[in-house]
């Protein structure tokens, strides 16, 4: 067998084009969608919003709740079942588009972030723990904060729709305005490790009526703030942290207070 030694000539004429593997594609636009934890600037309906709801919300936490304006008749369970009535209803209206998409967080690996929230539950517990040993010694008292909290549930029909609140309500309020705005909004002002410190620290003060309170709160303030932030600021995720923590602790509270009765 021969091999015509002569090399084989290609044409390269337009009649006999030379055929090459054709290149890779050439991106030429690429859109990138926006992290859900990326800030972004507040719109005018978005400050009106914030302003309707977080104006009268930081007034109550300044100067408290103004018991003078309802009826004298009205007990303090009343009145707290009251004003957590419109808070949430504004919530709701306002800010309802933003938290219940966020449980979207849950479509990958929800056992294990489920499962998360009460191992990091059960560690804010034993640092509350040893904190307030720390500060009382071997007896610490109940914090004036569940102290009225357990004052309220205790308040017949009142107090079972005061449980409600406390353990689905109020978690709402408080993520909204300690988390999504202090947090979510603000950052795209100011660094998030800033705007979170200040959450955390505003959020743990207002739980407060003593000094030692403040430092029983802070473990609980800081793990909600760390929630939120790991989370890519999702405030479904920080809120059911906050309701998991309320919802135990009435039903603790309730245990307790019906093993009183039976004694």
């Amino acid at each position: 067998m021969t091999t015509d030694p002569r090399p084989t000539e290609i044409s390269l004429s337009p009649q006999t084009p030379t055929e090459f593997p054709s290149p890779l594609p050439i991106v030429t636009t690429t859109t990138y969608a926006t992290p859900a934890s990326s800030p972004t600037r507040p719109t005018r309906t978005d400050w009106g919003r914030i302003a309707i709801f977080g104006i009268p919300y930081a007034a109550f936490f300044l100067v408290g709740v103004p018991t003078w304006i309802f009826p004298a008749s009205w007990s303090l369970t009343a009145i707290n079942l009251a004003i957590d009535t419109v808070l949430l209803i504004v919530v709701l209206a306002f800010f309802a588009r933003e938290f219940f998409p966020a449980f979207s967080y849950l479509r990958t690996h929800p056992f294990l972030k489920i499962l998360l929230l009460f191992g990091l539950w059960i560690l804010v517990v034993i640092v509350q723990a040893a904190t307030r040993i720390a500060l009382y010694g071997g007896n610490p008292p109940v914090a004036e904060n569940q102290q009225q909290v357990i004052n309220a549930l205790n308040d017949g029909t009142l107090g079972l729709a005061f449980s409600f609140f406390v353990t689905v309500g109020v978690p709402l309020v408080e993520e909204m305005f300690y988390r999504h705005i202090l947090i979510g909004k603000l950052s795209a002002y100011a660094p998030t490790w800033l705007v979170a410190s200040i959450s955390a620290t505003l959020f743990a003060y207002m739980h407060s009526h003593q000094w030692q309170d403040f430092f029983s709160y802070l473990p609980l303030s800081i793990v909600l703030t760390l929630i939120y932030v790991k989370s890519g600021k999702n405030v479904a995720y920080s809120w059911l942290f906050h309701a998991l923590n309320n919802t135990i602790m009435v039903a603790l509270m309730f245990t307790m207070q019906g093993a009183l009765q039976n004694a």
